[in-house]
């Protein structure tokens, strides 16, 4: 009879084959990385020209000020993220994970593709496709890779981390050649680029369901009770809209950490607008003679999180072996304090173009400035991803990542303001204040660590011997 019922969590039923590997990670893990490297080529692809477009008066480009272009990018993408509610609630009550990552994908390649065109009615009417879509497939494909692993597995972060790797070689892949191709032929033709990149994604992804078998299918309402105790507790009976009190507890940590997320995004994004414009129009780009394109700073964050992916996530499995691995509200502290001090060299790079002639600043700012952003990120963003797939009762984990998004869609557009907000008060008391309010709410989130965790019941500190003594005890009282 399986068991995957009875497990802690039962984030990871008795039927995947856990023992099927490819380097230390379920197969399913490359399946679900190169499905999202396409994936996130189409949209990097998209977002890193969207802006540029925009205010350009050629190449088929609106001719748009930075103002309107910043609301269109900032409200684009807000909903792009704000989409995943709906889609993991869909996703938990009917579609089940997998099938929405299906519908969703299908849905993506229409929009991107219709981006080609150049009509405004086809512009607007790819985005509409291309947000429905990005809702269903983003917050479920994320679901998945959690579902890869059972509870407390020490691989589940760093999984999760070269899973986020796939994200940013796309990233990069489309940022040198959709940026490229969109700059230097036509916009259109780089969304065209775009488009076939999600052709890819979908192919990947239906031809590697064998490897995802128990992972992502509709959750039952049988498969929907969690079994999360601590030691030597009672089975709490069902509470307030169908939560115990551990269960609450476990949603109001993942909702004060969206509070974090909110404020890492908002400030992070600023790479797509504010910091993408200050390339464009305020950066000597130029490297022995020949000039950078703006769209390729974008790749820069996507070449930095290859390069130090892996070295990150190496460092948490070792220190996890060492039973000395920071709880995962710790490194969302760290990684937002980190991405404050990048902001730094954004103020550097304002002071200099302010005194410089002729009001441009060095190329190095910006490269410092975004691998700082990418430090934090990697410390911040995949641990977010996996401490929801950990923390949140199973029969709502779609719709909470789906909520995770959609605060990050919130940040994106808050970020859009900024930007717009900068616009008339100035980049430098712009980059000013998001340094000092990131790095001071990093530290703070840092020191109440111990007292916020709390709140999760030992889900970060139980080991896997622990959880099949639990599972013993739990049977044995269910039975009575």
């Amino acid at each position: 009879m399986s068991t995957s019922r009875n497990i802690p969590g039962g984030r990871a039923p008795a039927f995947v084959d856990t023992h099927s590997e490819l380097f230390g990670h379920p197969k399913g893990l490359m399946v679900l990385f190169f499905t999202e490297m396409w994936e996130r080529f189409s949209y990097y692809g998209m977002r890193g020209i969207l802006v540029l477009f925009l205010v350009s008066t050629t190449n088929g480009g609106y001719g748009w000020s930075n103002v309107e272009a910043l609301e269109l990018y900032g409200t684009y993408t807000a909903l792009v993220y704000l989409m995943s509610i709906p889609g993991g609630i869909l996703a938990d009550k009917f579609l089940g994970q997998k099938n929405a990552v299906i519908i969703g994908g299908f849905t993506l390649v229409c929009g991107h593709l219709l981006m080609a065109y150049p009509p405004e009615w086809a512009f607007y009417t790819a985005l509409c496709l291309i947000v429905a879509g990005t809702g269903l497939l983003k917050p479920n494909i994320s679901t998945m890779v959690g579902g890869l692993y059972r509870e407390n597995d020490n691989r589940r972060d760093s999984g999760f981390t070269i899973f986020y790797m796939g994200i940013n070689l796309g990233a990069l892949l489309a940022s040198l050649i959709v940026g490229y191709v969109g700059e230097t032929y036509g916009w259109h033709y780089g969304f065209s680029l775009a488009g076939f990149g999600m052709v890819l994604g979908q192919i990947v992804f239906i031809w590697g369901r064998k490897f995802l078998k128990g992972v992502g299918n509709k959750t039952t309402k049988e498969d929907s009770e969690d079994r999360i105790f601590t030691k030597n507790e009672a089975v709490p009976s069902h509470g307030f809209l169908g939560f115990n009190k551990q269960e609450w507890d476990r949603i109001i940590v993942i909702l004060l950490t969206f509070i974090i997320v909110l404020v890492f995004w908002a400030a992070f994004e600023q790479a797509g607008g504010l910091m993408n414009l200050y390339a464009l129009q305020y950066t000597d780009r130029f490297v022995f003679g020949w000039e950078v394109p703006a769209s390729w700073l974008q790749g820069l964050n996507a070449f930095f999180i290859i390069t130090l992916g892996g070295v990150v996530a190496t460092i948490w499995v070792k220190l996890a072996k060492r039973g000395k691995n920071p709880p995962s509200i710790f490194k969302m502290g760290l990684g937002t304090s980190i991405l404050g001090i990048g902001f730094i060299f954004m103020v550097f790079a304002s002071l200099q173009r302010n005194a410089a002639a002729d009001n441009l600043s060095s190329l190095h700012w910006l490269v410092f400035a975004y691998l700082f952003h990418t430090i934090g990120e990697l410390a911040l963003s995949p641990v977010s991803l996996s401490f929801i797939t950990k923390v949140a009762p199973k029969r709502i984990v779609a719709s909470m990542m789906g909520l995770y998004f959609a605060v990050t869609g919130a940040g994106n557009y808050v970020a859009a303001w900024i930007g717009i907000w900068a616009q008339r008060l100035g980049e430098l008391e712009i980059f000013m204040f998001i340094a000092a309010f990131t790095i001071v709410l990093g530290i703070l989130l840092m020191v109440l660590t111990r007292k916020i965790n709390k709140l999760t019941h030992g889900l970060e500190d139980q080991l896997p011997e622990e959880e099949e003594a639990q599972t013993g005890q739990v049977l044995e009282k269910s039975a009575q």
